[in-house]
């Protein structure tokens, strides 16, 4: 099968650097120039890469081995082309845009954060009656009212309460994403695919305020944890989410 050239990451300033055998497939990676910008590449059979754990874990491996030696740009994982040519063109052709966000990126780190509630926690946020007009007009229609109706009410106020709790529970991770957006450079927000994950977020922290950033986050979590949300930073990655 012919090689193509599979892109891990790019870089300014840097040329030339030898990374060793550290690729997928343990093939050796290299260097694409153009100007003062960099791609990191190495040869890998032209075909669509599997995303499994051994290939996700090469392709992060030379990111962060890229970012100890100069600004850093990741790419997602999959990126090919046919030749070191092809991935001039696209150093050429991108050239403005990848200098622009080498500028913006300098020095600066992603760090991820989820915040998640066990489900035995949500009854923290389940509001009373009476803290809710609705609830409160339902919870009065159902003692009066016979078995059949009683019944489709207590469904009807099922809802409004679930749907209370996760109006509480979306005000409290909005609080807690501000606040963590003051000490950081830029702050986006991520999927989630799961209830419990109530905020999924990434920051993109300056280095010199990487300490303000994780004094911030203790203070939340001092105030927060004891309601039953548990806090789970990573990082310091590349950031992926900014580029």
């Amino acid at each position: 099968m012919v090689d193509g050239k599979y892109l891990y990451c790019v870089m300014e300033g840097i040329q030339n650097h030898q990374f060793g055998n550290i690729g997928l497939f343990s093939n050796q990676t290299y260097m694409v120039s153009y100007k003062d910008i960099s791609a990191v590449v190495s040869n890998t059979p032209f075909k669509e890469m599997q995303p499994d754990i051994e290939n996700i874990t090469a392709h992060q491996r030379v990111v962060d081995e890229s970012r100890l030696h100069g600004t850093t740009l990741p790419v997602r994982f999959g990126i090919m082309f046919k030749s070191d040519e092809g991935v001039k063109k696209m150093l050429a052709k991108s050239y403005e845009e990848l200098k622009s966000k080498a500028t913006k990126l300098k020095d600066k780190d992603e760090f991820g954060l989820k915040i998640i509630i066990d489900q035995s926690d949500l009854k923290k946020f389940t509001p009373v009656s009476q803290d809710n007009p609705e609830i409160k007009k339902i919870k009065k229609e159902i003692s009066s009212s016979g078995k059949g109706t009683a019944y489709f009410l207590k469904m009807k106020m099922d809802e409004a309460i679930r749907n209370e709790t996760f109006k509480k529970m979306d005000q409290l991770s909005g609080q807690i994403h501000r606040e963590l957006t003051k000490a950081a450079e830029e702050s986006c927000l991520l999927k989630s695919d799961f209830d419990q994950i109530v905020l999924n977020a990434a920051y993109l922290i300056n280095r010199d305020n990487t300490t303000k950033f994780q004094q911030k986050l203790d203070s939340l979590k001092k105030k927060y944890e004891s309601g039953g949300l548990m806090f789970h930073l990573s990082g310091p990655w590349a950031p992926y989410s900014f580029c």
